[in-house]
């Protein structure tokens, strides 16, 4: 949660302190320009905030997305960028989101890079519902999937250069996409909120890790043994990878003055079971991958696709031998 004041007067000299300490890519108004490999990263920006502005190498147009908008971005075998909060000369401004940096299997960490914008001002809307209450039918909170949304819009997009929606397409077609996304990250991504007093079930699949992250309120969690826990405020709760049920309930009773919902973002997935290597912003398996990545920014083969994948295919055949 970032909020910045054309008024404040350390914002001028923290940016100076910055320049002369010469830290790396950071700007206490965001991030400029640098590198990532290997995961992809989701950054979904609350509603009713302020924007993030981003610029990348992939040749797409500078891009300022806000409020209930998200952007998910391959870094596959590399990619360059940068984003910086959204200021105002005349006004405050507030911007809260949530940055996720999700691995990806070896066989993937060198796909092309690819973006892909979602939610509000966007051809991909949110593929959302409500929590029902069974006794009472009414509603009680709502589910956003911003997985299953990302899935959709991947699907279309491909549809789209097959030709399986027809042959009536314009520039707006893919104004929301940079580059050939092929297959979404292996992770389920929900944020959910739930009424005092409600509750919501979900089913883990089989083999598959959940992670919830409370933003606001209290959760009282059960999973597939049956314990309760308790998760407050900006504290994060795990469950093992034997899928089955997990049940959240808003801690608050409706009987008591607070009555806020409860809010958190739900993560359930598959565990990749592969050796990992990360050094900053770059994410890989080996340390030698690892080691390719700073070498090849230094010689300013990065963004060489080909390049890349060659150098990890002969350290495949190394550690073979």
């Amino acid at each position: 949660d970032h909020w910045f004041d054309p008024n404040d007067p350390l914002r001028q000299p923290f940016k100076a302190i910055g320049k002369v300490l010469g830290l790396p890519y950071v700007d206490v108004e965001g991030f400029s320009m640098h590198p990532h490999r290997g995961f992809d990263i989701l950054t979904y920006v609350l509603d009713g905030s302020d924007g993030f502005r981003h610029r990348d190498s992939l040749g797409g147009e500078p891009r300022t997305y806000r409020g209930g908008s998200a952007q998910w971005m391959r870094t596959g075998s590399g990619v360059l960028h940068e984003e910086f909060w959204e200021t105002s000369p005349d006004r405050r401004t507030n911007i809260e989101l949530f940055q996720l940096w999700v691995n990806l299997p070896a066989t993937h960490k060198f796909d092309s890079p690819a973006i892909q914008y979602l939610g509000k001002e966007t051809e991909s809307e949110w593929l959302q519902h409500d929590i029902v209450d069974p006794e009472s039918s009414r509603k009680v909170g709502s589910v956003r999937n911003i997985g299953a949304t990302l899935d959709r819009a991947i699907a279309s997009q491909q549809a789209k250069e097959t030709g399986l929606q027809g042959k009536d397409t314009n520039e707006n077609d893919t104004k929301d996409t940079v580059g050939r996304a092929r297959q979404r990250p292996p992770v389920q991504i929900m944020h959910v909120t739930i009424d005092p007093g409600a509750r919501w079930t979900v089913e883990a699949p089989l083999e598959h890790s959940a992670l919830i992250y409370v933003r606001k309120g209290s959760a009282n969690l059960r999973g597939i043994a049956g314990d309760k826990v308790l998760a407050k405020s900006q504290q994060t709760a795990t469950f093992g990878h034997n899928g089955g049920t997990i049940t959240i309930e808003n801690a608050a009773s409706e009987n008591k003055r607070d009555k806020k919902p409860l809010d958190f973002l739900l993560l359930m997935a598959m565990p990749l079971k592969e050796s990992v290597a990360q050094a900053g912003p770059i994410v890989m398996n080996s340390a030698a991958e690892v080691n390719d990545a700073y070498q090849q920014l230094e010689d300013g083969t990065f963004l060489d696709r080909d390049h890349a994948i060659r150098q990890q295919r002969a350290h495949t055949r190394s550690a073979r031998m």
